[in-house]
């Protein structure tokens, strides 16, 4: 069995009106949690809020806490806040939701 890692590479840069824009780090965010979920459950229009699914915080990323996955007002939603990497510090909060393409 192989396992297989959605994983998107999120740069974060500050905006600089009259020089070039810096980069402030960067963050690496697994988009399996939300895709797993979302797939096994289907039309979440038929559900009420609740959990769903879970990416847990550990040495192997830079999660903050768990990241928690949703089904709010019939929608897949899932909040995270992860620590930048790269740079000395720095925190980047999102708030992600599935969309199908089937409708």
């Amino acid at each position: 069995m192989t396992t297989c890692f959605i994983v998107v590479l999120q740069e974060v840069f500050d905006h600089d009106l009259f020089s070039a824009d810096d980069i402030m780090g960067e963050a690496q965010i697994d988009l399996q949690p939300i895709i797993n979920s979302a797939m096994a459950f289907g039309d979440t229009g038929m559900f009420d809020d609740m959990r769903i699914g879970k990416w847990l915080k550990s040495n192997d990323n830079a999660l903050i806490e768990d990241s928690i996955v949703n089904i709010i007002d019939g929608k897949v939603k899932q909040e995270m806040f992860i620590k930048l990497q790269n740079v000395e510090c720095g925190e980047l909060n999102l708030e992600l939701e599935w969309m199908s393409l089937d409708h």
